[in-house]
This record gives structure tokens, C-alpha cells and sequence, in this order.
């Protein structure tokens, strides 16, 4: 977009236009220049080149032209004009290197000590940066300020110097007195970034200076020394020993030189620091010496170096392990041997009671082993949970590992303290060579785990390992034991499961099949109930008398075991396949969670860049991808649900009594019980909301503060996982979820258990719930909606049974629940139905069991997560609780009984996706904070910074200034736009056009856009397989197509465009009626107003009805074609089409929508 100006200044300029200027600057053309200069009135006056606007001897200066700028000085042009973006021609000249122009500059009493207006530098600094040592001369010689400092990083012309090289620039400063010592904002001296980068002979100039050879910089307290043994410059590490620096110095971390040298591997670095007497057992604040991060790491050179410095060779950390047990952990053969041969201590256990060979056959390092094993270390030594080493190497299946520990007198029954032993854990996890080593030699087939009782048989029969359950019935295992909590056999829990081959194997062993367990349950009665057809046959075939075998059906008849098998299969298999189809149809399926999952990504990230914050989190339904909207999954959400924003508050942490590790002694731990921490003073007001409307959605902002570590997560505990069908890959997620705790960190919000409210803090396992929610299968997906959808729609909603107290939340513990307790082969499509049911069944027994008269406060089921810890009804007083609980059960009964006709119900809510697939994602449109920044000058504009500058863009246009000055920049703010917002950028320059009163242009504009169409969102076949979608996928869609042309705004008050039509400005921005100050702009319904209103659409009327027809049509694009509509019936389609969003129109708009109303009724009882 040109800059505006008015018809006199274009004609003045068509004498010698600004290009003509500009280009004879550039290339020196003398008799154009002087034209110039004849007929200017103003010789200081800027032109806009290339995006930026500068002077003629700005360019002149830059491309080195000294006739061109021996011209402007005579003629007394400023010498110091600043270009638009704050520079002036001294730094042009010095940043290219031009000592002749510099000279004449400073002649003409150019300003040697300016500073531009970007990094606040001055022009000394920008040729010493760029190493020009003559320019550098020539300023120093002029008194230029030898130790200016640019603004951003606070560097100096030595700083800059030093760091790039520049040797004779750094000796021309140190001779002018620049100070050695001047640190750039992090702390860091010329010094240390010569050292940092190697340039030798530059830090030998600094040190012949008198730099200080200690000083250590702010950010992790490095020293010269520290960074140049970190990078391997021994010889810069040589020099700076020679002057006597101080070698032991420490980072803030405790790392010494010798520390990092050994880190990196370094072994001459190294050798020179021994040399040079640094303390070889230093230990940095972990308690990790040179010696064990050198083993840790594999540095078998360094590692002997430092033995045969005296390092101690078995000296901890503070965790416990030893050098010689980080480099078993690790997998450093030639760094054990070296440290067994100096007499490592070969069975020193760490805190956890871990040792070396311990991690080492948990790691499956065969020959560190065997090294181990010949060094004498016990093979039988427990670390604190009673693991073994042959323990940890059967479980995870190192089969080698286990026949070198067995011939090296391993104790194969050796029981942990669950009593797990190493042949139980071998058969849970399908190790089938490991369980035949372990058989042979003599392990107890029968030893049971003290938890449920189980053996080895029950566990392997559990997992499905069929040729394991064969090697231990011809080991001798006890077929018909049972359990001790269910009573549970073998052949039960493989009838349960549907495992038919497994039953034949038992039943070949002669399993019994009528033990049942203790509740009353056969093998039968389960394989039935589960429809496990096969298993059936097997069961009715050992069963000789299997007619007398009778069970109950759902509606209380008696019937024979086949009747029961198939009689209500066949009407919940066809209406399973209907859910599922219209499930699918409708979005809700792994590959479309997973891009909701990345598009909750992509807006969490342009959040944290636009606050420059990443302790913020998007939580929550959107985040988790399934059930942010109960009719489709296309990335809406819907009027009824939010977006979640959880703030990790900085600075707090609380410790939690009886879990906190951390060492501090002056840290104040807080006690834990029922899930939550006891903290006084805070409000139980967890989460602050807004409403939400078609046009944004309601926001949920919570502020939150770290916990030190999780508390027991309970799925994660080994009795739950040995009975768990969650992923392994899931567990394994969840695991390091809890053991990091800092990507997704344990944390407390404001809110108390019943009847606690200010006393408490509740901690919260959202991260790990969304890790949950993100693993979900399509069916489990499809479980999780289709519950949240009779749980909100049916139980709680008004229109339903209108009863309070269940929540969303309780819907993801079932299922939770249910994704751990369901066989895999049982989640299948035509079982959904039978899914569900159980689903609801569950939530039944769990309020059932909880129906008592001691249960003031209403729980009704236990935390997933969190051990110990009750979940409550919501909104329910204590006087209320049991009654409530008493009518969520009838009320569990009825929706079980009216089951199917709900699910149509549900079905015929769902919303089909289009062919396409289309997925909505307009960022700015449903951005959680709407907090204005400032427009940043980055250049090309980033992604987030769009937001900021068209907010900029519609701020300028409201106000009156339309100088040629305001014109310029409001330009050049709306050129910075990139493509991916094309529609706002000409939308913008319309309204620009049409303020500064260049109607024509702005026909242009708006008619060379008619045939543009933006992309209203990602195409998403059903065929794209779930690994597809992922975070890169959705950013790439942003930036690559015209994707941004929805904004929310935050405005103190509404922006008024009066150079617009009073219709046009009534309904741009729109103000929305549930955000106070928060105003809805869509460019795409702007530029089509402008096309309407400046008539440059023909046939106007087709493209208002493509609006209405269109199903993503929002209010301000049916707003837009009701205001223009000239026909009656067309006009009714878009009210209607209105109220079915529930649309909210303010009173202006009303207003002026009643007067269109009126005029058409009026012309069509005209026209009859």
C-alpha cells in the first residue's frame, strides 16, 4: 500500500521522483543529486525505500558514495538525520565500513556518540562489531566514548570485538583505555566471551590489559576459565592458569572448571587443571566430583586421569550412587573396568539401596555384569523395595543377564516386598525364555505375591501369554488355585478375558471348571456375560451337564448359557454400530482428537510467546481433545463448555508432608491428606469463569502453585498395574509425568474439601488426566463423549432429568476406570452399547457403596490418581448428601433402563462433518487473554505479534489525525502484515483508503479481493491416520494459507470508524454481550460489507444467499447479509439461522435490523 498524499505534492515530485533521488544516491549520479537539491523545499526529507524510510544521504553513506555526500554536507544537510527506523548516516557509513565517509561525517560535526533507536548503539559499537579497525580509528581519534554500551545486551565495542574475532579492533580499543572489565547484562566480560569462543591472542591482549581472570558472569556464575575448559580451549585454559587464576571457582551450581572439563570429555583440559593443582573430589550442589560425571559420561581418558590424580574413587553424590555405578547405569564397560581395578567399592548402594550391578542388569549390560560378577559384588543385595538384580533383569527380559547372575548363585525365589519374585514378573510381562532359565533352575512355581495372593500362573493367564501359562503347567504349577480377594482361578480370569486358547491349555490340565469365585461368579457365568463365544464352547464342551448350567439374563429370566450369549447382543450390536457410524461421522475419532489436541497446542504456544510466559497451560475438554463439544468435533466449542487457563504461580511451592524430598532444611512442609494440602488463608475458589457464545467460547482462568513432587499415584502402584489393560506405553508416560514433575508439574489450586473451604488447597492431576484423555482410543474416545453427553444432557440438563451433583469429572474417573479394567479385545464398535452400560453400572455401584448414613459430605467414588482421596458430588450441601446420592441412583437405574432410546436421542444430536473434514482454528478469535502488547518492529512479524499489530491498525484508524505523516506509518504498519492474515491486511488498507478519502483506490482494493476466498479452516479427511496431526501440521497451516481473519479485541470502549456508512459502523467491530470491552471483528464479513456497500459485486443478492446457506456462517457474516438483504424470505432464513446460534445482538444493531425489517415488509406488501 502507497503512502497517502495529496494531488499538489505528486505533482512536485514528478519532476525527480523519490526513486530517481533514492537511485542517484545509491549509484552517484552528481547532476541528479543537485536537480535534487534546486528544487527541494525540504533537503532533510525521507523517502520510503524498501520498506524503510530513509534520506538520500542515508543511502548515500551506506553504499559508500563520498561525492554524493561531500554534496549534502555543502549544502547543510543534517548530518545526524535519523531514518525511520532511528539510525543515522554515521552508522551507515560505520557499519560498512566506510572510513573516508566516516571522516567526512565527523568533519562536518556528525554527533561520534549517537545512538540509534532500535539497540540504543552508538556507531563505534557497530564497526567494532563488524571488525572495521579503521573506522574504529577514526571514531576513537574523533573522542568517541571508547565504552558505550548498546541497550539490548548491554555490550561494549571491546564486548563485541572480542566476541567476533576482530584482534586489531580489540588492540585499537585497549590502547584508547577501553575498560576490559565492562560487563555485558548477563554478567559476562570481553574476557569471557574470548574464551568462550577461542580467539587465543585476543585473550592474551585482555590478560596483558589487566582483565580480571575471575570474574564471573550473572547467569550461572561461569568465569573465563570455567567456559573455556567447558569448550576445550586448552590453550586459552594454559594462559589463563600462567595468570594465576583461581582454578576451584564455582558456577552457582557447584560446578567447578575440573567439573565441566570432565562433563565434556575434555582429557588435555583436564590434565592441565590436575597440573595445576585443582581439587579433583570439588563436588558441585548434587554431590557429583570430576570423577563420577567423567564415569557417568564415558570419559574413560579423563576418568583415568583423575584415578591417577588420588580422586576418590567411591565418593557420592547426594542421591547415593557411586562413579563406579553411574558408568554400570550407563553402559561404560572400559570406565567400570577402570574404576574395579582402583578398587571401587563394587557393592556401595545408593540411597534407594541401588548398586552397581544392580542398575547395571536392570539396564541389561551384559559384560558390566559379568565384570561385577568376577569383582565379587553381591548378586543378592535389595535395594529398598526388595528389588534384586535378577529381579529387575527378569522383568525386563534380559535373558542373558538372568543366566549369568543364576550361574553366579542368584537367589531365584528371593521375594520383593510385595513378594513378587523374579519368575512372577518374568510371566506378567511375557519374557517366555527368561520363565524356562528361571524353571530350570528350581524356581517356585507356586509362590504367591502377598497383595492379592496371585501366582505366576494367574499373572500370565491375566496378560494373555499363552506359551508361558503351557511352561508352567508342565513345571508343575497349581492349576485351581484361587486368589485371595475374588477368588479367582486361572481358567476364570482366561473365560473372563475371551483368551480360548489358553482355557483349552487349562482345560487340557484339568482345570476345574465349576470353582467359582467368591462373589458366586463360574468361568461360564463370566465367558457368557461377556460374550466370549468361544470360550463358551470350550466350557459347555468340558461341562458334561452343562444344560443344569443356568444364569439370569438382564431382565431377571432364566435361560441357558447360548440364550444368554446372544439374546440382548443382537439389538445392543445394531445400535452400537449406529453410535459408532454416527460417532464417526460426526468427528470422533483418534485422528480428529489428536488435531484438537494440536490445535490446543498451537494456541497454548502463541500464548506463552504473546505473554512471554510458559508457566501458562491450556487444560481442560479443548486441550484433551475429546468432549469440548458434544454434537461434532471440528475444533468449535461449544456454548455450553469453556477453555481452561491454569497459571503456575511464580515463586510458591509447597511441600507436601510425607512425600517432599527435598533437602532444605529451612523449607515448611504442609500436611496431605484426602488429595489435599493444609494451607490457611486461601479462598476455596478454584477456577474464575466467564459465558461463553457462538462466538467465543467461555473461559475458565485458574491461578495454581507447584507442588515439590506427586503425591502415590495410584495406577502407577504395582498392584494396580499387574491388573491394569492401560497401555504400557501410557503407564510408561504417566511414570515420567511424576518423575520429572516439571513439563507437567504437580500443583495445588483454591479449593477445599467439603466443609474445609480456607483451610486447604486442593492438588491436581490434570496434566497426568490429560495424559489419559490424549491416549485414548477412538471407541474409549467415543465412550468418554457419549457418557459426558448423558451426564450433562440427560442427568443434569433441565430439558433431562435436572439433577445436580454428578460432573464431567466423575464421567472421566469411569473412564479412567474403564480403559483400565477392559480387556483390549472387548473395545470393539459392537460393543459400544455394552460399553456404556457398564460404564453407567459402575458409577452406580460406586454411588451406591458410598449411599451410607455416616457420608456427610457426599463422596461418591475414589480419585483415580490420587490414593486415599474421595471425589464429591457437586454442589451439594451436607444435609442434602444422602438423599442426593439416594436420587442419583434411581436416577442411574432409569437412564440404564431407557438406555436405547437415550442413544438415539444422542444420535440424532450429532452434527455430520462435511466432506471435507474441516476443522475450525482461528487463534485470535478464542485467544484466553486479550491483554494489548506493544507492536514489536521484528522483522518479518511473527505469528503472534499479527494480534497486536492489526489491534494497532484499528486503534489508528479511529482517530482524526490523517496527516501525511499518520498516512505513512499507518502504511507501513499495515504492509508488515504477512500473507496468512491477507484478508485483514486489505481489508485495512480499504478503510485506511477510504479515511484519507481515496474512494477509488479503495474500489481497487476491495474488487481485486472479490475472487479471493480465505481458508476457513484445516481440510481433514477421515482417512488421515492419527499420527498426522500434530502440532507442526497445525502451525504450518496457519502460516500458509489465509487463516487469520478472526480477532477478539479488548477496547475500553467500542472503536468507532466514523468515515464509514452509520450501518457499516454500527456492525464492525461487534461487541459481544458476555465480555464486557470485548469486541468480535471477521475480516472476510468486513471486506464482503465493502463490497456490498461500494457496489463493486454484481450480482449481489447470490452472494448474500451463499452466506446464509453456508453452515459455519457466523453472526457478523449473517449480520452482514441481513443488512444488505433485499428480499423478505431470504431475510427470515437469516433471522432464523440467528436464532438457532442463540446469537446475542446489541440494542444498536437491533435497532437498525427492525428499520431493514420494516422497509422489506413494506416493498413486499408493495409488490403483491
Amino acid at each position: 500500500m502507497q503512502p497517502f498524499g495529496n494531488a499538489e505534492q505528486l505533482h512536485r515530485s514528478a519532476l525527480i521522483s523519490d526513486r530517481e533521488v533514492l537511485l542517484a544516491a545509491k549509484t552517484g549520479d552528481v547532476e541528479v543529486i543537485c536537480r535534487y537539491l534546486q528544487s527541494a523545499q525540504n533537503i532533510n526529507r525521507q523517502i520510503l525505500w524498501n520498506g524503510k524510510t530513509i534520506s538520500p544521504l542515508h543511502l548515500a553513506s551506506m553504499v559508500g558514495n563520498i561525492s554524493i555526500v561531500e554534496i549534502f554536507i555543502r549544502q547543510q544537510v543534517d548530518v545526524d538525520i535519523r531514518s525511520g527506523s532511528g539510525i543515522s548516516p554515521l552508522h551507515f557509513a560505520s557499519e560498512a565500513g566506510h572510513q573516508k565517509i566516516v571522516e567526512l561525517l565527523v568533519k562536518a560535526q556528525a554527533d561520534v556518540n549517537i545512538k540509534d533507536e532500535i539497540y540504543c548503539s552508538a556507531p563505534l559499537w557497530v564497526a567494532a562489531q563488524n571488525g572495521h579497525l579503521s573506522v574504529v580509528k577514526e571514531l576513537i581519534k574523533s573522542f568517541a566514548n571508547v565504552d558505550s554500551q548498546e541497550q539490548k545486551n548491554g555490550c561494549s565495542p571491546l564486548y563485541s570485538s572480542s566476541q567476533n574475532g576482530h584482534l586489531h579492533v580489540v588492540n585499537a580499543l585497549i590502547k584508547a583505555k577501553a575498560d576490559v572489565n565492562l560487563e555485558r547484562c548477563s554478567g559476562a566480560s570481553p574476557l569471557y566471551i574470548a574464551c568462550e569462543n577461542g580467539y587465543y591472542q585476543i585473550v592474551k591482549s585482555l590478560i596483558n590489559a589487566r582483565a580480571n581472570t575471575n570474574l564471573q558472569e550473572s547467569v550461572n556464575g561461569s568465569t573465563p576459565l570455567y567456559i573455556a575448559a567447558q569448550n576445550g580451549h586448552h590453550q586459552i585454559v594454559d594462559l589463563l592458569i600462567n595468570s594465576e587464576v583461581e582454578v576451584n571457582l564455582q558456577t552457582k551450581r557447584g560446578f567447578s572448571p575440573l567439573c565441566i572439563a570432565a562433563q565434556k570429555g575434555h582429557p588435555q583440559v583436564v590434565s592441565s587443571l590436575i597440573k595445576a593443582e585443582a581439587d579433583v573430589n570439588q563436588q558441585e550442589i548434587r554431590g557429583g566430583s570430576p570423577l563420577l560425571i567423567a564415569s557417568q559420561n564415558g570419559h574413560h581418558k579423563v576418568v583415568a586421569l583423575l584415578i591417577n590424580a588420588k580422586a576418590d574413587v567411591n565418593l557420592q553424590q547426594v542421591t547415593g550412587e557411586s562413579p563406579l555405578f553411574l558408568a554400570a547405569q550407563n553402559g561404560h564397560l572400559q570406565v567400570t573396568l577402570e574404576l574395579i581395578k582402583a578398587q571401587s567399592d563394587v557393592n556401595l548402594q545408593s540411597v534407594d539401596g541401588c548398586t552397581p550391578i544392580f542398575i547395571a542388569s536392570r539396564q541389561g549390560h551384559l559384560r558390566i555384569v559379568d565384570s561385577l560378577i568376577d569383582a565379587q559384588a553381591d548378586v543378592n543385595l535389595q535395594e529398598v523395595r526388595g528389588f534384586s538384580s535378577l529381579y529387575v533383569s527378569a522383568e525386563n527380559g534380559h535373558l542373558e543377564v538372568v543366566n549369568s547372575l543364576i550361574k553366579a548363585q542368584a537367589d531365584v525365589n528371593l521375594q520383593e516386598n510385595d513378594g513378587y519374585t523374579p519368575l512372577y514378573v518374568a510371566s506378567q510381562n511375557g519374557h517366555d525364555q527368561v520363565v524356562k532359565s528361571l524353571i530350570r533352575a528350581n524356581a517356585n512355581v507356586n509362590l504367591l505375591e502377598k497383595a492379592n495372593g496371585s501366582s505366576p500362573l494367574h499373572i500370565a493367564t491375566q496378560g494373555g501369554h499363552l506359551g508361558i501359562v503351557n511352561t508352567l503347567i508342565r513345571a508343575g504349577a497349581e492349576i485351581n488355585i484361587q486368589e485371595k480377594v475374588e477368588g479367582s482361578t486361572p481358567l476364570y480370569i482366561a473365560s473372563q478375558n475371551g483368551y480360548h486358547q489358553i482355557v483349552d491349555s487349562l482345560l487340557k490340565a484339568r482345570a476345574d471348571i465349576k470353582i467359582q469365585t467368591y462373589n458366586g461368579f463360574s468361568p461360564l457365568h463370566v465367558a457368557s456375560k461377556n460374550n466370549h463365544q468361544r470360550v463358551v464352547d470350550l466350557l459347555l464342551k468340558a461341562q458334561s451337564e452343562v444344560n443344569k448350567e443356568m444364569v439370569l439374563d438382564e431382565q431377571g429370566q432364566r435361560c441357558g448359557v447360548h440364550e444368554l450369549a446372544f439374546s440382548a447382543a443382537s439389538s445392543d450390536q445394531t445400535l452400537s454400530q449406529k453410535l459408532h457410524s454416527a460417532l464417526t461421522e460426526s468427528g470422533f475419532v483418534e485422528s480428529r482428537a489428536k488435531l484438537q489436541m494440536a490445535a490446543a497446542d498451537v494456541l497454548q504456544d502463541v500464548l506463552r510467546k504473546r505473554l512471554n510466559n510458559d508457566d501458562i497451560f491450556v487444560v481442560g475438554s479443548f486441550s484433551e481433545g475429546w468432549g469440548n463439544n458434544l454434537q461434532c468435533l471440528d475444533g468449535r466449542t461449544d456454548i455450553q463448555s469453556d477453555i481452561d487457563v491454569m497459571t503456575l504461580l511464580s515463586g510458591r511451592l509447597h511441600h507436601p508432608l510425607g512425600f517432599c524430598q527435598c533437602d532444605d532444611a529451612t523449607i515448611v512442609k504442609q500436611a496431605y491428606e484426602n488429595g489435599h494440602i493444609n494451607a490457611p488463608g486461601f479462598a476455596s475458589n478454584p477456577a474464575l469463569p466467564s459465558y461463553g457464545t457462538a462466538l467465543r467460547p467461555a473461559l475458565d482462568q485458574v491461578d495454581a502453585a507447584r507442588l515439590c513432587c506427586y503425591p502415590t499415584i495410584a495406577p502407577l502402584q504395582q498392584q494396580r498395574i499387574s491388573k491394569s489393560h492401560i497401555p504400557k506405553f501410557v503407564l510408561s508416560s504417566l511414570q515420567d509425568d511424576v518423575s520429572s514433575n516439571y513439563f507437567s508439574p504437580c500443583h495445588v489450586v483454591n479449593a477445599a474439601s467439603p466443609g474445609q473451604g480456607g483451610y486447604e488447597l486442593r492438588v491436581s492431576t490434570s496434566f497426568l488426566e490429560k495424559r489419559m484423555l490424549r491416549s485414548l482410543t477412538t471407541l474409549q474416545g467415543q465412550l468418554f463423549v457419549t457418557l459426558k453427553y448423558l451426564v450433562k444432557k440427560v442427568i443434569c440438563h433441565t430439558d433431562g432429568f435436572n439433577l445436580q451433583g454428578v460432573k464431567p469429572y466423575h464421567v472421566k474417573t469411569i473412564t479412567f476406570r474403564m480403559v483400565g479394567e477392559t480387556p483390549p479385545e472387548q473395545w470393539k464398535p459392537d460393543n459400544l452399547v455394552i460399553l456404556v452400560r457398564r460404564a453407567l453400572q459402575m458409577l452406580h455401584d460406586s454411588a451406591e457403596s458410598n449411599c451410607k448414613p455416616d457420608n456427610a459430605h457426599g463422596r461418591i467414588m475414589e480419585h483415580f490418581f490420587l490414593s486415599d482421596t474421595a471425589l464429591y458430588l457437586k454442589g451439594v450441601n451436607r444435609d442434602d448428601s444422602e438423599q442426593i446420592l439416594s436420587r442419583i441412583l434411581g436416577t442411574l437405574k432409569a437412564v440404564i433402563e431407557e438406555l436405547p432410546q437415550l442413544l438415539v436421542q444422542f444420535i440424532g444430536s450429532l452434527t455430520p462433518i462435511d466432506e471435507s473434514g474441516r476443522f475450525h482454528f482461528h487463534p485470535f478469535q478464542i485467544l484466553p487473554n486479550l491483554t494489548p502488547r506493544s507492536t514489536v518492529k521484528s522483522d518479518p512479524l511473527k505469528y503472534e505479534e499479527i494480534y497486536d499489530v492489526v489491534r494497532e491498525c484499528l486503534q489508528r484508524l479511529t482517530k482524526d489525525d490523517c496527516s501525511l505523516q499518520s498516512q505513512e506509518n499507518l502504511a507501513l504498519l499495515i504492509s508488515r502484515l504477512p500473507d496468512c492474515a491477507f484478508t485483514p491486511r486489505e481489508a485495512l488498507k480499504a478503510l485506511a483508503c477510504i479515511k484519507f478519502g481515496y474512494q477509488k483506490t479503495a474500489e481497487r482494493i476491495v474488487s481485486h479481493c472479490r475472487g479471493h476466498s480465505v481458508s476457513r479452516g484445516i481440510a481433514w479427511s477421515a482417512e488421515k491416520p492419527p499420527a498426522a496431526a500434530n502440532f507442526d501440521v497445525v502451525w504450518q497451516y496457519l502460516r500458509s494459507h489465509d487463516s487469520t481473519w478472526k480477532f477478539c479485541f479488548q477496547f475500553d470502549e467500542r472503536p468507532v470508524f466514523s468515515f464509514l456508512p452509520v450501518t457499516l459502523a454500527a456492525l464492525f467491530p461487534l461487541q459481544l454481550m458476555n465480555e464486557p470491552g470485548c469486541f468480535f471483528i471477521n475480516f472476510e464479513a468486513l471486506m464482503l460489507a465493502l463490497n456490498l456497500e461500494l457496489r463493486t459485486i454484481g450480482d449481489f443478492q447470490s452472494k448474500i444467499a451463499e452466506v446464509t446457506q453456508r453452515e459455519d456462517a457466523d453472526d457478523l457474516e449473517l449480520l452482514t447479509a441481513a443488512m444488505f438483504a433485499s428480499d423478505i424470505h431470504e431475510s427470515k432464513l437469516i433471522f432464523n439461522r440467528l436464532v438457532q446460534q442463540s446469537s446475542q445482538i446489541p440494542a444498536t444493531i437491533q435497532a437498525v435490523l427492525k428499520r431493514r425489517w420494516n422497509e422489506l415488509t413494506e416493498l413486499s406488501n408493495n409488490q403483491k
